[in-house]
Parts: C-alpha cells; structure tokens; sequence
C-alpha cells in the first residue's frame, strides 16, 4: 500500500480522495492479475512433459508466482509435470529460473512478515508460530554464569556475593551428596 497518496489530517480533498480510490483499484487490478494466472496455471491438467523445461516466460513466471506461496520444489515440479530432480537441475542450469524462484521465496518472506506484525495484535500465538516456521526466529533464553569453581571448594564471601547477584550456586557432584 506504500502507492498510496499520504494521509493528513482533516478530512481529504476532492482530488486527494480520487487518488486514493485510484490507487486502491489500481492495486485491487494487480492483484487479481497475478491471481488469475495463478488459477488459470493451477485448472491445467497436471501432466508429465514430453519436452525439457526451458526459460520461457510463463514457466518463469509459474515459478516466481508459486514461490511466493512458499511452494516447495516438489510441489512446482509437479505443477510443471516434471520430477523435483529434474526441476533442481534446472534450476542449477538455469540463474535466471533461480533468481526467480529466490525472488519469490523473499516477496513471500516480506509478505508474510508484514502479515504476522498485523496479526500479532490480535493472535500473538499464530505470529510466533510462523515466525518461528517460515523466518528462522527461535525464543533464546540465556544463562550467565561466570562461577568456575564447586561450592565446596568457595568461601563463605564467595558464595554471599553469589547469592546477591541471583546466580544460582552451582550444582553439587553425587560425590558430596553421598557425604
């Protein structure tokens, strides 16, 4: 929505308001453009090539559209009637088809950041869950503990000073639990 006239305050003029309608059909056409070949690709019946894959157009951009759904490999493979090894060599012989298909799997990154910080507002368990899933982000929980030596072996000021830093004292051995 970054198209869009910029907002101000008050109530929008004439030609404001019509530039913003413009560009929401604008977007609205794009939209369903992309969607339409998607369906048109996706109603074909699935069947298995007679012909090696080729850097064509359409097959470039059935590529990119599907990356962009985080299809995986085997799914356009078979979408393209062709084995998923056949489809990584191609896209190993091929650095337009990969540059397509790394594009599509980043415009699906994008897209799917904008909507968990959208989400995260209303259901923060679903953005945590495709955060964690789709953009490689972990819950980290560290632990600093800078003790190096067994509590039997500290003073008495040692362990008080451990104590009021929060420091949990470090374990006892199944030596000394024995004595």
């Amino acid at each position: 929505m970054t198209d869009l006239p910029p907002r101000r305050r008050g109530r929008p003029t004439n030609e404001e308001k019509a530039a913003r309608e413009a560009a929401v059909k604008d977007k609205a056409k794009k939209d369903n453009e992309e969607t339409a070949f998607l369906d048109e690709v996706l109603a074909q019946p699935i069947k298995r090539r007679n012909t090696k894959l080729q850097p064509e157009e359409d097959t470039l951009r059935t590529i990119g559209e599907l990356a962009k759904l985080f299809c995986t490999q085997e799914e356009v493979a078979g979408v393209l009637g062709v084995c998923k090894k056949t489809f990584g060599n191609f896209l190993n012989e091929y650095p337009e088809a990969r540059e397509v298909w790394d594009d599509g799997l980043q415009h699906a990154k994008v897209s799917l950041r904008r909507k968990q910080l959208s989400l995260a507002d209303k259901n923060a368990p679903a953005a945590i869950f495709l955060g964690k899933n789709y953009l490689a982000q972990k819950d980290e929980s560290t632990i600093n503990q800078n003790v190096k030596s067994e509590a039997s072996q500290m003073t008495e000021d040692q362990l008080l000073e451990i104590a009021s830093r929060g420091v949990p004292a470090p374990k006892p051995t199944p030596k000394e639990k024995l004595n």
